[in-house]
């Protein structure tokens, strides 16, 4: 069954093998590979990656507030709902060739949220997975559909300390089994 299901995967097309711009109907997709094995997928039109989340008024990194304060920017009832959401839309989003082959697989697939501070929307998605994992299988168009779904049903509630930042990054992975 491994070798059939393998076999119909592999014989299909990985996506992103290299650095481009995926133009497409409405949306322009970035893919970024600066490692042999590293995709780094997202929006064209997403403003905040590769900055970094920083305090408003000081200019202090958000992840230097984590160590020296042990800072939460999310409240953890909510946080505990909204991941349970976003791990519900990666299993339904995803193909299931793309699926079946995750679950014989040993590669984790990372969702990145970029998250107003203010009203603790999801304002923008990127992912992350190995340009060998099944993922790399998976049209722009399967990602486009998890990001409208991530943006429209998935939501934080954004703690006092969190309002003082530009945006609230948060990182989750899904692991098939």
């Amino acid at each position: 069954a491994l070798l059939f299901v393998a076999n119909g995967l592999f014989s299909q097309t990985n996506y992103y093998t290299e650095t481009k711009t995926f133009y497409e109907d409405g949306y322009t997709y970035q893919v970024d590979v600066p490692f042999l094995s590293d995709v780094e997928l997202y929006n064209k039109e997403n403003k905040w990656i590769y900055v970094d989340a920083r305090y408003k008024e000081t200019g202090m990194s958000a992840n230097e507030a984590i160590e020296m304060y042990d800072a939460d920017f999310l409240d953890e009832a909510a946080w505990r709902i909204a991941r349970s959401v976003l791990h519900s839309i990666i299993i339904e989003t995803f193909p299931e060739n793309v699926k079946d082959m995750s679950k014989v697989s040993d590669y984790n697939f990372f969702v990145l949220l970029y998250i107003n501070s203010e009203t603790g929307i999801v304002d923008e998605v990127s992912f992350s997975f190995s340009a060998r994992s099944p993922f790399a299988y998976a049209p722009v168009s399967v990602y486009r559909q998890m990001e409208l779904d991530i943006k429209n049903k998935v939501r934080f509630t954004v703690t006092e300390e969190g309002k003082k930042l530009n945006y609230i990054f948060y990182w989750d992975y899904y692991k098939f089994n």
